[in-house]
């Protein structure tokens, strides 16, 4: 179980141009120990604590290190840490930091490959230092995992073609996908506001997380979120974007629409079929308001199901032309 502790902004030295909060560059002690203490009281069993929701690696080495003294009084309690940071800067000191603290995990956070992008967003790094963080920690030993998002400004699906051939050859331990949001007292809100930034529309930025999310877990990478949560944003700034309460569900769902789009198609695209699948796999093939089915209405194709399916993600698809088999990750391509 990961135990998380939000640590916003620290270490930031300059705002992505997405980010709505100022950056704060210290923290005090006692808010910390308070945080820990509310995160880990009575605790009884070991958990893995996450520090998420800034820049570890900008944090300054000596506040670093006070930081992970806030832990020492749980440390029985403790199994390990895993962060969430930028790829830069990569200190010596800080690795050797994270290392005698305890850190198991680190997820670097790279939005895009597209360094114009990149540059665009006010990131503060490139897809090469992003390179070189991942290689230098990985030879440190530490496991890694990588977030990405889907929906930024001028990107395109040479870009999202591009994520998915790196995330492949990197090959981290799991992967998180962020939806551009657009929240307001930003930067990207003002562009939006201007009529400089007209996002795409939403079904488009959704199959551009269909097909990360596919491509990962057809190569073994898990994906541990798709989204993102109340704590990581607060409604009421959102103006625009691709935010979703069910972005993850949304996700998945288009995913099985495809994978049945597929088998019909083997079969010649029938009038009528039926889908027999695992019963837990319902929701996912109604979709989000029933929207599976009335895009396969829409198509002209009515489809019975049968929750009879052995395993969940499978399914296996009946016409009178004969029966098709597959499982939801047949969609995506790549």
């Amino acid at each position: 179980m990961v135990v998380p502790v939000f640590l916003p902004h620290m270490g930031c030295t300059q705002r992505c141009i997405y980010c709505h909060q100022g950056y704060i560059t210290d923290i005090r002690e006692d808010d910390l120990k308070a945080r820990i203490e509310m995160a880990l009281r009575g605790r009884g069993t070991p958990c893995e604590v996450g520090l998420f929701g800034g820049n570890i690696f900008g944090i300054e080495p000596a506040v670093l290190e006070r930081i992970f003294a806030c832990f020492d009084e749980h440390r029985d309690v403790i199994s390990g840490f895993r962060l969430s940071t930028k790829p830069v800067p990569l200190r010596d000191e800080t690795i050797a930091i994270l290392k005698s603290s305890g850190v198991n995990v680190i997820e670097l956070g790279v939005p895009t490959f597209n360094d114009g992008i990149l540059h665009a967003m006010n990131r503060g790094h490139t897809a090469g230092d992003l390179f070189r963080a991942y290689e230098r920690l990985a030879g440190e030993g530490f496991r890694l995992a990588l977030q990405f998002m889907v929906g930024l400004p001028g990107e395109g699906p040479a870009d999202i073609e591009e994520t998915i051939r790196n995330m492949a050859a990197l090959h981290p331990l799991y992967i998180r996908i962020y939806p551009l949001v657009i929240l307001r007292n930003t930067p990207l809100y003002k562009l939006y506001e201007g009529g400089e930034f007209s996002p795409i529309p939403f079904d488009d930025a959704l199959d551009r997380a269909v097909l990360i999310y596919l491509n990962a877990l057809k190569r073994g990478i898990d994906v541990v979120n798709v989204g993102l949560t109340d704590n990581e944003l607060v409604r009421d700034m959102v103006a625009g974007g691709f935010y979703h309460p069910a972005y993850g569900f949304l996700v998945q769902s288009r995913a099985f629409f495809m994978a049945v789009s597929g088998a019909l198609r083997k079969l010649g695209d029938p009038a009528e079929a039926t889908v027999i699948l695992h019963r837990n796999d319902i929701p996912l093939f109604v979709g989000h308001k029933r929207e599976n089915l009335a895009r396969f209405a829409a198509m002209g194709i009515t489809l019975h199901r049968e929750a009879s399916g052995p395993l969940q993600g499978s399914f296996e698809t009946v016409s009178k032309a004969g029966s098709v088999s597959g499982t939801m990750l047949d969609g995506g391509g790549q």
